[in-house]
């Protein structure tokens, strides 16, 4: 828990950000949190972002679980617009913070917010801007659930996930629209939050980045439905052995995200990067050239439990 001192200090940074109701502002809202942000993703149910249709149609009214075994399980919330059940009585600052520094209201630390990309004020005012405009949902949806062993544990080899976000290194925000270097360096270290899944971090104090960024996953993440498999976010860097993409032209890596989900129960949001403008896909792809070589072996995506390099 925050003291009030830190408490104070947040909601004061939160509080010159207020939401807006022009149509270009929610336009750019509607566009980060349906593909650069994917808030759709832990915001409903797997099993319906992984089938709708059309995002358009899916409600961010929770209901995402996440598993831990013995720990307990973590729940997602409601963020629609309703006043009982959703966001909807949060004011800016207080939806601000959450945004911005994975802090409720009530100065508890709100767990899964951690897992929302940095961003510029421009794009978080947007980002709450079109939140706000959601029609609201009530629907009241389960509280997390963690055991004694989750609350003596989570502590100790999760720690970050319990504190404010840090203050990571942002580059400079680029507006969509043409292709660049600066672009794909902004969402894939912001909003987009590629360097999270695709780096190494520490999660024992802040969620810091162990360099080099974007050399493949901290852990592999077990596969739900085989317990004989696993999932690891790849080396992304252009290693000439190491990398993952490095033999992929941009037109591959264009054509890669825009395919969709590949493995069934990978944690990447294909649904919601598919999305992604082809600007901002070929943005991303020469940014991620520009990168150095990381020498880091991370094996196939998708791989027998315990895999080891050799």
């Amino acid at each position: 828990r925050r003291t009030p001192e830190q408490c104070l200090e947040l909601r004061i940074r939160g509080r010159a950000l207020k939401a807006s109701t022009d149509p270009a502002v929610l336009a750019e809202g509607k566009y980060l949190f349906e593909a650069v942000a994917h808030c759709q993703a832990c915001h409903t149910a797997e099993h319906d972002y992984t089938t709708a249709a059309a995002l358009s149609d899916l409600p961010p009214s929770g209901g995402h679980e996440w598993h831990m075994g013995p720990m307990g399980t973590l729940r997602s919330v409601n963020i629609t617009s309703d006043v009982e059940t959703g966001i909807g009585g949060m004011s800016d600052a207080d939806l601000a913070r959450v945004l911005k520094k994975a802090v409720r209201p009530n100065g508890e630390p709100a767990i899964m917010m951690v897992g929302v990309g940095p961003m510029a004020d421009e794009d978080t005012v947007a980002l709450m801007s079109y939140l706000r405009s959601l029609p609201p949902v009530k629907k009241v949806t389960p509280r997390s659930d963690i055991s004694v062993m989750g609350k003596t544990l989570f502590p100790l080899v999760a720690r970050a996930y319990l504190s404010p976000k840090p203050d990571w290194d942002l580059p400079p925000r680029v507006p969509e629209g043409e292709v660049s270097v600066e672009r794909g360096a902004y969402l894939a270290n912001g909003p987009a939050y590629c360097f999270a899944c695709h780096s190494e971090l520490n999660l024992s104090a802040e969620l810091e980045v162990v360099e080099p960024r974007f050399s493949g996953c901290t852990v592999a993440d077990p596969d739900p439905e085989d317990s004989s498999m696993e999932i690891c976010a790849p080396n992304l860097t252009p290693h000439p052995t190491a990398g993952h993409i490095t033999g992929w032209d941009e037109e591959a890596f264009v054509s890669r995200l825009g395919a969709g989900r590949g493995v069934k129960n990978s944690p990447m949001p294909w649904e919601s990067y598919r999305l992604l403008t082809d600007a901002d896909k070929r943005s991303l792809y020469r940014y991620l050239r520009t990168l150095e070589p990381a020498d880091r072996v991370t094996g196939p995506p998708h791989r027998p439990g315990g895999w080891k390099p050799g």
